[in-house]
């Protein structure tokens, strides 16, 4: 059974080329991968392999992880392992449109660009923005919300710096909350007027792990309980490393808990 399409695949490389089932069920699962790794849910990673190989006819059996995926099927089995975790819900968003193609226009053309909506740019003001506008919402007052937007846009620039390299999201999690409770100390150090603790806060919500809690109570409700408390247990861990990333700062200024 083989299909003619013409994409881009998950490795974003121009061809045209004849996809076996094979092909499919090796697509399917760099698809599931991707998802993953952009902050999906287990169980939409699960569901979107089932989906597309029962569209061309492959029975699969799939096993995920936040770590890893085993999915066997068309007589053989494959492992794909998931690095880093960066949510990205505009390639979740690209990764949905391709599965969705993929099962409902099995027979026909189908193009899927690596075109981003949002840049590595673009980053800067909307995070800029986002740290600036919880740094008011909790009661910072306009200089400490450019201060917290300010910091906010240096530990993005720092977490931009880590996407490249192996480094544990705990350990990204501490070194960039360290760097935002010092960094918010500064000013007084200067003589200025601000509220640290606004600053803080508003800068370290980019940081707070709020999809993954999302994620990983859908994939408990789901039925997905080893995949649900490893996403809850990774939850947590990121919450102690922000945590004592900020008390490590506040214990450096003197400042108290």
């Amino acid at each position: 059974m083989i299909k003619h399409f013409k994409t881009i695949t998950i490795l974003y490389t121009d061809v045209v080329k004849f996809m076996t089932n094979d092909e499919i069920f090796s697509l399917s699962l760099d698809i599931g991968r991707e998802i993953i790794k952009s902050g999906g849910e287990i169980h939409r990673a699960k569901d979107t392999i089932y989906r597309i190989n029962k569209a061309y006819g492959n029975n699969v059996a799939v096993f995920a992880l936040p770590s890893i995926i085993l999915a066997q099927g068309c007589g053989r089995m494959e492992i794909r392992q998931i690095e880093r975790e960066v949510t990205d819900l505009t390639e979740l968003e690209r990764l949905n449109a391709l599965s969705r193609k993929l099962c409902s226009k099995p027979l026909e053309e189908i193009q899927i660009t690596k075109n981003s909506l949002y840049s590595k740019v673009f980053q800067i003001p909307a995070v800029f923005v986002a740290t600036f506008s919880f740094c008011l919402f909790f009661g910072g007052g306009i200089v400490d919300a450019i201060l917290s937007g300010i910091i906010g846009i240096i530990i993005t620039l720092l977490n931009i710096s880590y996407s490249d390299k192996s480094l544990p999201l705990f350990s990204t999690n501490l070194i960039e909350s360290f760097v935002a409770g010092c960094l918010a100390h500064l000013p007084v150090l200067f003589g200025l007027s601000v509220m640290p603790d606004k600053i803080i806060i508003g800068t370290i919500m980019v940081l707070v792990p709020g999809l993954t809690i999302v994620s990983a109570m859908r994939d408990l409700m789901n039925g997905n309980l080893v995949a649900g408390f490893i996403e809850l247990i990774n939850s947590v861990m990121s919450a102690l490393s922000i945590a004592l990333g900020i008390a490590g700062a506040l214990f450096a200024f003197g400042g108290k808990f």
